[in-house]
């Protein structure tokens, strides 16, 4: 469960504070509680609640995640490169991080722990200002809408998987989803993300929509959602010979970390 402190309706700048180890976040959120940036609420990585946030809860979220120290360094790029396809992603860091890693990989900013209150809210409220002013910047299917979805499933973890698909500014890398699903300590596990992603196909196929998987250059990438039914009338697939799921039985056993997915080739 996220920790919390006492709750209030105040709007602040940051929509959610993701942490790598919620309880030194804690600590951090009552120094700047009277800066009014961040909210009372620190989620830990891999919660679902957090993830339901960022899709949901704004328009263009803005996500802190609190990296309260070094034992992350070799994956840390990696999840920020995964966050940033569901939020805009500001990354507080120990003093001797180099932020050049992940500014590449896909943060707004990154900023020291240790920078002064005030100073570090005030550069928090100035990239809410940047990103509130930037025309354009919302996912493509808009949040409001997906939780009315027909076909979305109603258990959680489907829900959200649905959602991610759904709503994702770029392709999926399923280790980016191994990432994500999984604890700060390590991602989840292949056999469990392949069957999460089965799960979901099946249920979707008896309305005729299948998950969109594709192999490239040795990884599965998810690109979507996609009718059943090819566009040149071609017979559909049954749900348990899906598309999705011959893919992810050829899926590669690969070690984290990981880098950014290839983009799918366009047709000429």
């Amino acid at each position: 469960m996220p920790l919390t402190e006492p709750t209030d309706t105040a709007t602040y700048p940051v929509d959610v504070v993701l942490s790598l180890q919620r309880e030194r976040t804690a600590v951090l959120l009552r120094t700047l509680r009277g800066q009014h940036v961040l909210p009372t609420l620190v989620h830990g990585w891999g919660t679902e609640q957090a993830y339901s946030a960022m899709l949901h809860d704004a328009e263009r979220p803005l996500t802190v995640l609190d990296v309260p120290d070094t034992r992350w360094d070799e994956t840390l790029e990696h999840r920020v490169h995964a966050l940033s396809n569901l939020s805009t992603v500001i990354v507080l860091t120990p003093e001797e991080s180099d932020p050049a890693a992940l500014l590449l990989a896909g943060a707004v900013n990154v900023m020291s722990r240790g920078t002064p209150p005030l100073e570090l809210a005030s550069r928090i409220t100035a990239e809410r200002r940047w990103l509130d002013s930037r025309e354009g910047a919302g996912r493509g299917e808009p949040t409001h809408t997906l939780r009315l979805h027909p076909q979305r499933p109603r258990q959680s973890s489907q829900a959200l998987l649905f959602d991610m698909l759904c709503s994702a500014a770029r392709p999926w890398c399923c280790h980016e989803l191994r990432l994500l699903l999984g604890t700060s300590d390590e991602p989840m596990s292949r056999r469990a993300l392949r069957a999460r992603i089965s799960r979901l196909d099946e249920r979707l196929s008896a309305h005729g929509v299948v998950v969109n998987c594709s192999t490239q250059w040795g990884r599965t990438a998810l690109l979507g959602l996609a009718d059943q039914c090819a566009g040149d009338g071609s017979t559909p697939t049954t749900p348990r010979a899906s598309r999705a799921h011959e893919e992810l039985e050829r899926m590669p056993h690969r070690q984290l970390p990981i880098g950014p997915v290839p983009e799918p080739a366009k047709d000429a």
